[in-house]
């Protein structure tokens, strides 16, 4: 659990096993009762993961092309220093955007495009 790959980035979390957290789902209903999960539920499908920390409209437009791959979350947790995580099937950690940095779209597509082969 405590082994990290070397995948370009310094962020704490990427290269590592995505820890099993609380998160909150935003819902966008207003009348649907948010819903509380764990970060390890939400890989059961076997698909990456991006996990929207800070509901970020422009990362969730770059990820769109990959929704034959990828699941899109917004979610809530204190658990966590970053503003999205991109998270592989296995549970590791591939890219992380950190919170309050300026967002990058090509970084994300980079990433998305390297872990998850060209948008179809």
């Amino acid at each position: 659990m405590d082994v990290r790959y070397d995948r370009g980035d310094d962020h704490r979390f990427v290269g590592t096993l995505c820890p099993d957290m609380k998160v909150t789902l935003e819902r966008p209903d207003p009348d649907v009762v948010t819903a509380v999960t764990r970060s390890a539920d939400l890989l059961r499908e076997g698909r990456g993961l991006l996990l929207d920390l800070v509901d970020r409209a422009e990362a969730r437009d770059a990820a769109a092309a990959w929704t034959g791959r990828v699941d899109t979350v917004t979610a809530r947790t204190d658990r966590v220093d970053a503003g999205a995580l991109l998270i592989r099937p296995d549970g590791c950690v591939a890219r992380a955007l950190p919170t309050g940095q300026d967002f990058a779209a090509t970084t994300l597509v980079r990433a998305l495009g390297t872990w998850f082969g060209q948008p179809a």
